[in-house]
């Protein structure tokens, strides 16, 4: 399943939109005008001639912007970036999550558009359009066989405008005519799993999220908080500042970060007046954790406040600071790198886990059981995959054949508190836990398979190996427990 916000392509993009901002005054950018006037000249005479001359009778916006960009540009920085008024809004809308739809997450589905999640207050929900359905058709265009972001398109539009969608839901099908309009995704959530195991899930470091956070904290701790779990994966990062406040919650006195400028000149960001907790930390990140992403675990982990569990993060260890300009648009600058407490390196590095676990569903597991619960109960049907009964914007995919069910060796593995390896010699999926080690071969037994990179085992001979683990199949419905 593709995880995708509508209005929104910012999760599993490594974009613009990954950043560590800091916001600087109009007055800061003010720039040297003697030392700069002979260039600025020679830059608005070739601007003029342009615009006087060419056939194309191209407009001085449309001739300045392309010049700015140009210079930009040749600077070879992904992060240095100039942005018209209407680009600039478009990205300070995307970092807070605000955008204009009908308020739905969206997954990929043989017939369609599966709805993954519905936000409240949407104009989804007001519809009566619910998880689990699909989206047939966009203005009476099928969407099955389309591409996401092309029917995502489609749906997206001006706020206020309506939009008119075939559902499926079930064996039936009905029109629905739902109005666009501005959708506030929330940046961080929260759950409170058996065990006092809690969980925040934090998607971007927008100019809310350390409040949101340190809310939904207090709400966690009122319900019995015991060890505490932040997600950070598909986290492209955001402003400094909020991964700082939240850095305070957990951390009373430090440095969160070494700035290295221009001219090797050190200028820490400092934590001061913070506070420690009384419970274990584990978090969990991905290689889609960047920027303030990484501010934050990299300071976690420097002071022992946390087990951090995953992949090797994105590794974008540089700070822009943003000046805003006359013309309502802004430019964003690349002025400091920056290295975590203990003078580890970040940028095009990344950060290490602790505990590597790969795939969505198995890190989440995994991160569970690090933080101290050991029961699970997994279910996935066409539309839907929940654990311990909380409701997953993942999947994974089962493969049925030849009258057995096969289901992804990291995810049994993981079910089960195993590692998971290959064996080339043998051509089979090795897994182990404790005294119990058992190799399911893709040879003839065909307890194992792979496609496109993923290995699945057999599960009722995982099962008959590993007791501990349970399935049935019944109605579509697949589920699979530890007890």
């Amino acid at each position: 399943m593709k995880k995708l916000t509508m209005a929104s392509r910012l999760k599993k993009s490594v974009s613009a939109a990954i950043v560590l901002m800091m916001l600087t005054p109009f007055s800061a950018f003010a720039a040297d005008a003697n030392a700069t006037s002979s260039s600025a000249d020679q830059v608005k005479e070739i601007l003029d001639m342009l615009q006087q001359n060419h056939v194309s009778a191209p407009s001085a916006d449309n001739l300045s912007t392309a010049a700015i960009k140009g210079m930009v540009d040749s600077l070879k920085d992904p992060y240095t970036v100039y942005f018209t008024k209407n680009e600039w809004q478009q990205f300070t809308d995307s970092l807070e999550q605000n955008y204009v739809g009908i308020g739905v997450r969206v997954g990929e589905d043989k017939d369609g558009i599966l709805i993954v999640q519905v936000f409240g207050g949407s104009s989804a929900e007001a519809a009566g359009i619910k998880r689990g359905d699909i989206i047939t058709k966009v203005e009476g265009a099928a969407t099955a066989g389309k591409k996401l972001d092309d029917v995502i398109s489609t749906i997206l539009g001006t706020a206020g405008t309506e939009v008119n969608l075939t559902i499926k839901r079930g064996d039936s099908s009905f029109d629905v005519k739902t109005t666009r309009k501005q959708v506030q995704i929330p940046v961080v959530t929260s759950h409170m799993f058996a065990n006092g195991v809690g969980y925040i899930n934090v998607s971007s470091f927008s100019a809310e999220a350390d409040e949101l956070f340190a809310s939904n904290l207090d709400t966690l701790k009122q319900q019995g908080l015991k060890t505490l779990l932040i997600d950070l994966r598909n986290n492209p990062g955001g402003l400094l500042d909020s991964a700082l406040n939240i850095s305070k919650l957990f951390i009373k006195e430090g440095v969160l970060i070494h700035t290295k400028d221009r001219d090797n000149v050190d200028d820490p960001v400092l934590i001061q007046g913070g506070a420690t907790q009384p419970f274990p930390v584990v978090m969990l990140v991905d290689e889609y954790s960047a920027s303030a992403s990484e501010v934050l675990t990299g300071a976690l982990q420097d002071y022992n406040h946390v087990k951090v569990v995953g992949t090797k993060t994105f590794g974008k260890g540089s700070v822009q600071s943003v000046y805003p300009l006359a013309n309502g648009g802004a430019l964003k600058v690349t002025i400091e790198e920056y290295l975590t407490p203990n003078m580890r390196k970040v940028n095009k590095v990344g950060l290490t886990p602790d505990i590597e676990s790969q795939g969505e569903v198995p890190q989440l597991i995994t991160a569970l059981r690090t933080a101290g619960l050991t029961s699970f109960t997994l279910e996935q049907n066409r539309r839907n995959t929940s654990l311990n009964s909380y409701e997953l914007n993942d999947s994974f995919n089962i493969v049925s054949q030849n009258g057995r069910t096969y289901i992804p060796s990291r995810v049994l593995a993981a079910l089960v508190g195993a590692d998971v390896s290959w064996n080339e010699a043998d051509k089979s999926v090795v897994v182990a836990a404790g005294d119990i080690s058992a190799a399911f071969s893709t040879a003839e037994s065909g307890d194992s398979l792979n496609q496109e990179g993923t290995s699945f085992i057999d599960v009722s001979k995982f099962a008959d190996t590993f007791k501990q683990l349970k399935w049935s199949q019944d109605g579509g419905v697949l589920k699979l427990s530890v007890q």
